[in-house]
């Protein structure tokens, strides 16, 4: 699969009810003070982002995960999680870009080839979603772009609009799991990837 771009992603109707939720005060956020990868420790001081993760660890992690993402996971045909981590980006008054990473790297590579990373964007920001080839991937509201789980891509944060909201997927769609139940027959217990 190559990059798959989706606007108008869900219907108006469940569009604002999730942006809603996630822009109201309400909302649970959790900072981390790197907005790359742990094991990243070259360039300059970063920025830190806000994190919800919805779920992690092989079971739902918000009390929103039910009422609110069901309908992305029903349009994604997602058939089995391995993450939802909604990210906020403060604006900063200069753009930062992040390194280049792969999301949920901790799998055997041959399950990682046949996963999914989806990023679906709450807001329309000058801020933006770069693959390591160069392409970039505009923060419009209400679209998804997806990409197989091992492309290399990074967050470049904005300068325009007070926060930068997405919600970023790692999955097996359906047709995938169905098709290739071998390659996920051996997966050691610590890696158990758990249908929903």
């Amino acid at each position: 699969m190559e990059v798959s771009i989706q606007d108008d992603f869900l219907s108006e109707e469940n569009f604002n009810a999730l942006r809603d939720l996630i822009s109201s005060e309400d909302f649970p956020w959790f900072f981390h003070s790197k907005l790359d990868y742990d094991d990243y420790d070259e360039g300059p001081p970063e920025p830190g982002f806000f994190v919800h993760n919805a779920y992690k660890d092989n079971s739902p992690n918000s009390p929103f995960y039910n009422s609110h993402f069901l309908p992305i996971l029903q349009a994604l045909d997602v058939a089995s999680l391995l993450r939802i981590k909604v990210n906020l980006n403060p604006r900063l008054p200069e753009a930062y870009s992040g390194m280049f990473h792969v999301d949920n790297n901790s799998f055997p590579e041959h399950i990682v080839a046949k996963c999914l990373a989806s990023i679906f964007y709450i807001n329309t920001c000058n801020g933006y979603t770069e693959l390591k080839d160069g392409t970039k991937i505009e923060s419009v509201a209400n679209r998804v772009v997806s990409f197989p789980l091992n492309t290399e891509h990074r967050t470049v944060t904005q300068t325009d609009e007070q926060t930068r909201l997405l919600i970023n997927f790692n999955y097996i769609r359906r047709s995938l799991l169905y098709l290739e139940k071998e390659t996920f027959a051996n997966v050691p217990p610590s890696q158990n990837i758990t249908p929903i």
